[in-house]
């Protein structure tokens, strides 16, 4: 006979289920590469490359792979940019997410980082969406607000790599230019006030008072960004 305490009920089972998929939804990634820990520790994440072992005084490198268990990176790039309503300003996000060196940010763990890490785009999402949602404005203008966020979040990420002459500001510029300007041609107006969430509108607009607070909460979710990241933020002019 079974003993009861060995019994599963079914409010264990649903509960069980429910922290499954919070798990999945949210998942957690360690930066040290398993080789160096216990094989007996749970095993969630781990970075690619390789890594230096020291056999009986002899240094090797050895390869390691990135194990990932939860929601693959890409969802989670894909659920960023869903969160915008369907249109230009989707399409738009869609393209600069797709850039190569972009996509590479959002997904790359840093190797100084803390043991267990959130990947950017999680920590950036979140950002952008309180951001967005705590402006109380209308949904047209929280999608710009989400996207300005998004995009200066990028900026400040791509940022941590520049080197002078060049600034974050040079590099985003770069690397949104052409989908900014299939914008341009498909909305005229949201293109508009993207760019002066920005700060890259007419200089005549960036003293309205609507624009002075859209830029503010911008510069507000990307300082709370990189301090939650521990990252340097740079000259953006």
């Amino acid at each position: 006979m079974t003993s009861s305490s060995n019994q599963t009920t079914p409010a264990d089972q649903n509960r069980n289920a429910v922290l499954t998929q919070i798990a999945l939804q949210s998942p957690q990634r360690f930066s040290t590469p398993a080789v160096i820990r216990k094989t007996g520790q749970m095993r969630l994440a781990q970075l690619p490359g390789s890594v230096r072992v020291n056999k009986g005084g002899i240094t090797t490198a050895e390869q390691v792979a990135e194990i990932t268990i939860g929601t693959d990176p890409q969802v989670l790039i894909r659920r960023a940019v869903n969160l915008v309503s369907p249109g230009p300003l989707r399409v738009f996000l869609a393209s600069v997410m797709a850039e190569r060196d972009v996509n590479c940010v959002l997904t790359v763990l840093r190797v100084d980082g803390p043991r267990l890490q959130r990947l950017p785009i999680e920590r950036l999402r979140a950002a952008a969406q309180c951001g967005a949602n705590a402006s109380l404005l209308s949904p047209r203008v929280r999608d710009t607000l989400y996207t300005a966020i998004l995009i200066s979040g990028i900026a400040l990420l791509l940022g941590q790599t520049v080197e002078h002459p060049y600034s974050p500001s040079d590099v985003i510029r770069s690397v949104v230019r052409d989908a900014l300007r299939r914008l341009d041609d498909a909305d005229e107006a949201q293109s508009g006030a993207l760019r002066n969430c920005m700060g890259w509108g007419n200089e005549d607009e960036m003293n309205e008072s609507q624009v002075q607070r859209l830029q503010y909460c911008v510069a507000v979710a990307v300082q709370d960004l990189a301090e939650s990241m521990s990252l340097n933020r740079r000259h953006h002019a």
